[in-house]
């Protein structure tokens, strides 16, 4: 594994379970299955611009990559190679949708349930971009995963919104967000969220800071 960056051997992260290449990109599975701690994103923002890191429902303690397909896993989609610079307005996603109520809660359970079941995985591309390389569907009855890439774009552009979690199958409808100290509050942000998602549910976590959890019908 000598190819993959140096980071990643650090004592900040945990044994590297596997690592594949597809569709030119890199996807690198550790043995951890909790969310991204604070250091850990860190380390990627400062040392490895164009890596991200998110916990995905596909990778858990159960699945072996030896025996999985990830062409199949990822249902051999074309979102990648369909991203454009053309950036959705933040506003549009859903347009014409009433804006949904935004819950806050007290526990992280309440807003990431799976925090003990889904696996860290490394991917060598943007943290927006993270929906399409894994062709996350759990949007679908609202946008692509291309479409949801790009939408996440803009909020990244706009907010710094960053994806730190999102589940394995089309009824894993939660999209877990994390968001700058600066735009907790900006509405402008809450109410594209509200617009786009048909449940928002905000999380403040002592460690990662604001969370919010997005579920599409």
């Amino acid at each position: 594994m000598s190819d993959l960056p140096t980071e990643f051997h650090s004592d900040l992260f945990p044994a590297i379970n596997d690592h594949l290449e597809f569709r030119g990109l890199t996807y690198v599975f550790f043995e951890q299955f909790t969310l991204p701690t604070p250091e850990q994103l860190e380390l990627v923002a400062s040392q490895l611009p164009g890596w991200s890191l998110i916990t995905w429902g596909w990778w858990n303690g159960d699945a072996d990559i030896e025996d999985q397909d990830i062409e199949a896993i990822t249902d051999d989609g074309d979102s990648l190679s369909t991203l454009s610079e053309t950036i959705i307005p933040s506003d549009l996603l859903g347009e014409g949708r009433e804006p949904q109520p935004i819950e806050a809660v007290e526990s992280l359970e309440s807003i990431y349930a799976e925090q003990d079941n889904w696996g860290l995985v490394a991917i060598s591309c943007p943290t927006w971009t993270t929906v399409a390389a894994c062709e996350w569907r759990g949007c679908m009855n609202v946008a692509e995963p291309g479409e949801m890439a790009l939408a996440l774009k803009s909020w990244n552009t706009a907010w710094g919104v960053e994806v730190l979690a999102f589940g394995g199958e089309e009824d894993d409808a939660d999209l877990l967000l994390r968001v700058p100290p600066a735009h907790t509050d900006n509405p402008d942000m809450i109410h594209a969220f509200a617009v786009a998602a048909d449940q928002v549910t905000v999380f403040n976590d002592p460690a990662l800071g604001q969370l919010i959890s997005l579920w599409f019908d």
